[in-house]
């Protein structure tokens, strides 16, 4: 069958990168391979060669196909650790460093934001330990368009909250008829924009810390190595880096970084 010829898939590939605009690149062949039989199957196709002729004439296969490939699952303060380590040590070192210089104004960049849960979930640990007259700015991109815009609305299941304590629930959070809706936050502000990790350029040069959690686990060795450099050119000297539990940085830019804490995978810019 079709199904399994390598040249069939790899030019069913480059058909959803043109229509898509995502390149595909950065995907695993055998997670891209999964995602998309999953939808061949939905639509009783076995031929990629079909498929691709497919998605060029359905709009909206090629959507669903899309939200396949980039599918996201999270909640708020998934994990607890990281977002525990960053508030107890990070943030008095980030406070000192800004001391120093006379600034007020700290920047973070939630990369690979999902729906929103993490942006949002640093933006409140942030607003809890740094000084109230301090702006904080939380930049949140995805490639995925669908996912910004239900992030930008700020709306969540009760489910989705779970995680967290009362406190920060009623602090953040007012309560609506479609669910959870996130409070506007005095000096607290959100950025969401569609970024491509593996071909856009850092979006900022002055960040304090960039969150990048289980999302290197999408991506080829030549690709991570291509998104931890980018994300080293963004960070300011001493910022921080944190990835996923299950992450590790590529031993050809390892010198960029100094472990900070193993166990919660966050390092410092060197």
């Amino acid at each position: 069958m079709a199904i399994n010829e390598p040249d069939y898939f790899k030019l069913l590939t480059k058909k959803i990168s043109k229509l898509s605009g995502i390149i595909l690149d950065s995907y695993r062949d055998k997670y891209l391979k999964r995602r998309i039989e999953l939808r061949m199957k939905v639509v009783g196709i076995k031929d990629y060669r079909e498929y691709a002729r497919f998605i060029e004439k359905d709009e909206n296969e090629l959507k669903a196909l899309i939200d396949t490939l980039t599918i996201n699952v999270t909640e708020f303060m998934r994990d607890k650790g990281p977002f525990e380590y960053f508030r107890d040590k990070l943030a008095v070192d980030i406070i000192e460093r800004k001391q120093k210089s006379q600034s007020k104004l700290v920047r973070f960049w939630s990369a690979g934001c999902s729906c929103g849960e993490e942006p949002y979930s640093i933006g409140m640990c942030a607003r809890e330990v740094f000084p109230e007259d301090w702006s904080i700015s939380v930049y949140a991109t995805d490639i995925d368009e669908k996912c910004l815009k239900s992030a930008s609305e700020g709306i969540y299941c009760k489910d989705k909250l779970q995680n967290l304590d009362y406190s920060l629930k009623s602090k953040y959070f007012e309560k609506t008829e479609n669910g959870y809706k996130i409070k506007n936050t005095n000096k607290l502000s959100y950025r969401f924009k569609r970024h491509d990790l593996t071909n856009d350029p850092p979006i900022s040069k002055y960040l304090d810390t960039v969150f990048c959690r289980n999302v290197m686990i999408y991506f080829n060795e030549k690709q991570k190595v291509k998104m931890i450099t980018r994300f080293h050119e963004g960070l300011i000297k001493g910022g921080f880096l944190v990835i996923g539990k299950s992450e590790t940085l590529p031993n050809e830019i390892r010198h960029l970084f100094e472990p900070v804490s193993l166990k919660n995978k966050i390092y410092m810019k060197v």
